[in-house]
This record gives structure tokens, sequence and C-alpha cells, in this order.
């Protein structure tokens, strides 16, 4: 948290550094928008720092202060409406958006900030990485559903990291994984260096869309499992499909409070509906990330597992 402090303009650091017994280890985010105060949200609630107004020229100070003075080498990002820092933290931007034909080059002028900050919640997944494992030690093909905030990729990375170093129970010892992170959230990829702990035997792709990610693990990297993050677009049912038919399962994420809302997007309704996935495991939406609601085995057509049994 002192590295996030120190990366915000002289004024606003004044003011948090103040404060900084208020941030505490459930912070989640800092808000920054222009002609408000600093809001600071925590897991349970959230609050403002004293009056001061934030000024156009503190949002530019911190802007250059994240970027170390050299924007234009995050304009990937940017074009993504964020800036990955140092630890992982995601910062999101707003402000006057520039378009060149149909696609966001960046921003003219940024007017507020989401600093997000990226931690890991060790073992969040312990209690349910059992349903990820069939009895003859492979991997089901699982779609892992959720809400916003309800911790899909805390949980995904952390189920990641055991699935690849191996488990003591249920006993399992660990197996080759592509991690398929298109917008570099699960591993926290920062200067080339994943921040977050995947796993001795994952293979990290980031920034990699997802269509050429898939074919160029299964190529060249034989993964035993492909794990991604969030599917939806059209080119996935043929992506999913051509995983599966060489033999690699797949656990990807999708957002959604359940299937039926899930399948809603026309093209996860065809992958559902075409069985491509084994099991589904919804979380619910939690102050807490990661906790599960329902489990749902595609073979058997039944829940084998709600939280309120």
């Amino acid at each position: 948290m002192n590295n996030i402090i120190m990366l915000l303009s002289s004024n606003l650091r004044e003011i948090v550094s103040k404060q900084s017994f208020l941030l505490g280890n459930d912070t989640t985010e800092i808000r920054l928008r222009i002609n408000s105060p600093i809001l600071i949200k925590k897991l349970k609630f959230d609050f403002f720092l004293g009056d001061y107004k934030i000024s156009k020229k503190d949002i530019d100070d911190t802007v250059a202060n994240l970027t170390k003075n050299s924007i234009h080498a995050f304009e990937k990002e940017i074009r993504s409406g964020y800036i990955t820092i140092e630890g992982g933290h995601r910062v999101g931007l707003g402000g006057d958006c520039i378009y060149e034909g149909e696609n966001l080059k960046g921003f003219k002028n940024i007017t507020s900030l989401n600093i997000r900050i990226a931690r890991e919640y060790p073992e969040c997944s312990e209690n349910y990485v059992k349903y990820f494992i069939s009895p003859g030690k492979n991997i089901y093909s699982t779609l892992l559903i959720g809400p916003p905030l309800s911790g899909k990729t805390t949980f995904i990375r952390d189920l990641c990291a055991k699935l690849s170093d191996g488990l003591s129970d249920p006993y399992f010892e660990g197996c080759d994984i592509t991690l398929i992170d298109e917008r570099g959230e699960i591993s926290a990829v920062y200067n080339g260096i994943p921040q977050m702990y995947v796993g001795r035997r994952t293979d990290v792709l980031s920034y990699c869309m997802k269509k050429e990610g898939f074919y160029m693990s299964i190529r060249a990297l034989s993964p035993k499992v492909i794990i991604s993050d969030e599917l939806g677009s059209k080119d996935d049912f043929e992506i999913v499909q051509y995983a599966l038919k060489s033999g690699v399962k797949i656990i990807a994420t999708a957002h959604g409070f359940g299937l039926e809302d899930v399948k809603k997007n026309i093209y996860m309704k065809t992958i559902i509906e075409n069985n491509f996935f084994d099991r589904a495991i919804i979380l619910k939406s939690s102050k807490n990330p990661g906790i599960v609601k329902e489990v749902y085995d595609f073979e058997r057509n039944k829940v084998i597992f709600n939280d309120l049994v």
C-alpha cells in the first residue's frame, strides 16, 4: 500500500498518508475523480477522505507517476481502459475517449482513476478444488460463472496454482497448464513478470488473444489443461471445440448469476448446449472472493453441491 501511496500526486499523497491506518488489508479500491474527494472502498463499506476536491493537476501528476512519465509505453493497455502497475494493481481510466475508426485509441483528458488493489487470497479454492478432479485423476472441463466482484479472477488464480503444483487431499500430482491471460488480470504481469503466483507447471500467455492463445499452446506447449478468462465471443465455440478434440481440458470463466443468465449470450448458449463442459461452478455475490454457490454436473444433469445444504 505504501508503494501505491507514493504514486499519487504530492497533494493526494499527503492526505492519504495521514489516514493510512484507515486503508488496511481490506481496502479494495482508491478512487480519484476530478472535483470530488478521495474515495476509499473497503470490503464492507466505503468513505471519503476529508473535503479536499481532486484537481486536474492531481490526476495528471498521478498518471505521470503511474507511467513513469512515459504514457506512450502504456498505449496498448490504455486502449483497454487501464494501466497495470508493479504489484499487479490495475488502474482504471475515465475521461475523453479518442477513437480511430471503431477502435478506442486512448484518452485525451483523463478525469478519473480507479486504483484496484490486487491481492492474492491463498486457499480460496481449497474447499472446492475436489469438484474439478475426476475419480480417474483427470480434470473436469469446467465453466466458472460469477457476477461482477464475485472473485472469479481470484478463484481461478488460486485454482491454477493448486492444479499446477499438485494436491495431497484429494491427491493430484499436478499437471502442465497454459494460462491464457488475455487482459493480464489473472497472473498480473508487470514488465513480463507475473506478480501473482500461478503454479510451477504453468505457462502464461499474457495479453494474448484467446484464439491465437489456444492454437499456440496446443501446438507448442502441450498443456493438459488450458485456463482462460472470460468466454463469450463468436470465436469461442471454434477454439473450445478444437481444444477438446485435441484432448485438452478447459477451465474458463463467464459473467453471470447462473447458467440461465449465461445462456442469454448466444455464443455461450451454443457452447453449453453442445456439452463442451463437464461441470459449471457458480460463485455467489459476496464480500469475500470465491464463495461457491452451486456446482452443476452436466453429464448427470443435476446440482451436486449447493451452499444451502
